[in-house]
């Protein structure tokens, strides 16, 4: 039985037991995703790579060999891709929780309720109706942005090193993809789909140029 089978709640979610517990699977599977969105950002930063100045960009890569600077762009690239799984892990209960036709509902990162005498028995969420829900999702699209920038923020400088107008271009779809994700987000769940698909490859990519450069200063390209 699918998700969407669950007996559900009067506010919107599924009934589900108190216990709490990760898949194996699940994390298998989440990790996975981590990896494919590297490797799609690092084909894309081979193709800028290969396809543009490379002997400009191959004698920055061996300034970066000869300072062993490439074990800094390694480290962001670890640090990038546990950021994305942390930012991933909590979806393994959030299917569990919250069913596809909840609409705004899928917007709550926290999912709060009474306690002590007489508490009700009702979730407490994010009011997701008019401008105060618009109000509310545009400041959860803030809060996503500080969730997953950091890799971004700390890969600037060293991929701008040896990209500099590739870093400059993809920041600038970043930017967009950003925009595009919390003016999305006001208009209820689902519209910031294609900012989070644009930024999601940008950063990546950003990512990718790092990883290029490790790969050339292992011999592996």
């Amino acid at each position: 039985m699918g998700s969407d089978n669950k007996p559900v709640k009067a506010n919107g979610m599924p009934v589900v037991s108190g216990k709490a517990s990760s898949s194996l699977v699940g994390v298998i599977k989440l990790m996975l995703v981590s990896a494919v969105s590297l490797l799609i950002g690092t084909a894309i930063a081979f193709a800028i790579y290969s396809q543009g100045k490379t002997t400009k960009y191959d004698e920055r890569i061996k300034q970066v060999y000869e300072s062993e600077s490439y074990w800094v762009y390694a480290a962001i690239v670890v640090l990038g891709r546990t950021i994305t799984f942390i930012n991933l892990y909590p979806s393994i209960f959030k299917k569990r929780i919250m069913l596809p036709k909840s609409g705004n509902i899928r917007s709550n990162p926290f999912i709060y309720k009474m306690i002590g005498e007489k508490a009700s028995e009702n979730a407490i969420i994010f009011d997701g109706e008019g401008d105060v829900g618009a109000y509310n999702r545009a400041n959860r699209s803030l809060h996503h942005l500080v969730e997953n920038f950091g890799a971004l923020i700390a890969g600037l400088f060293t991929a701008g090193q040896v990209f500099p107008f590739p870093t400059f271009v993809l920041v600038c779809v970043f930017c967009v993809g950003r925009l595009a994700h919390q003016m999305g987000y006001t208009t209820g769940y689902g519209g910031h789909a294609l900012g989070y698909v644009l930024s999601l490859i940008a950063s990546s990519t950003i990512e990718g140029l790092l990883f290029v450069v490790v790969l050339k200063c292992f011999s592996v390209l």
